[in-house]
């Protein structure tokens, strides 16, 4: 049997170089395995990127019990701290604080004075100052000009627009007279 190629010279296949086969395995082979050491490379990295996460978690666990403390410290710091600070705005740092009412109270104090109660009530319309006690009667005035001289002395030590309200009544004790009184300043 004769074999007759057909197709016209130009197009036929011929027999390739030695040379061209020996380049692609050569090209086939690197290429392999430049594939392969990437492939190590990136698998190396993945191993060592899992390790660091497997110490994270293990430090987010621990951490997480920390960051329940400090939650549970804030929200009883802000319980407790609001009631010290609506105590501060109230009494201490107010225009007029209770420390000035007590101790114009305790300033202006004559020796035939007794105080039995006081009271301090701040609103956000109105403040009180409840006093309440009573007066002996001295050599050279009567109990009640002691209590009116007493009271003008303090309310001297309140804001301008202070009202006073003053009750009084005597009493005999033991053979003494007594002026009980009961004082409410007033103030907005």
């Amino acid at each position: 049997m004769i074999l007759v190629n057909l197709v016209p010279p130009e197009l036929r296949k011929g027999k390739q170089a030695p040379w061209r086969r020996l380049y692609g395995k050569k090209v086939s082979r690197l290429g392999g395995g430049f594939f392969l050491l990437l492939t190590l490379i990136f698998y190396v990295q993945y191993q060592l990127g899992r390790m660091s996460l497997g110490r994270l978690e293990t430090q987010w666990i621990s951490l997480q019990k920390d960051v329940q403390r400090v939650a549970e410290l804030k929200t009883s710091i802000e319980g407790g701290g609001k009631k010290e600070k609506e105590f501060l705005e109230r009494y201490v740092t107010s225009p007029f604080p209770a420390t000035a009412i007590l101790s114009a109270t305790s300033i202006f104090l004559p020796d035939s004075i007794w105080l039995v109660e006081l009271k301090i009530s701040r609103q956000p319309n109105e403040s009180t100052f409840f006093l309440k006690g009573f007066s002996l009667p001295s050599p050279n005035r009567s109990g009640i000009q002691d209590i009116e001289k007493y009271l003008r002395d303090v309310k001297g030590g309140f804001p301008p627009k202070t009202e006073l309200v003053l009750t009084t009544s005597r009493q005999v004790k033991e053979d003494r007279e007594l002026t009980l009184f009961t004082a409410i300043f007033k103030w907005t």
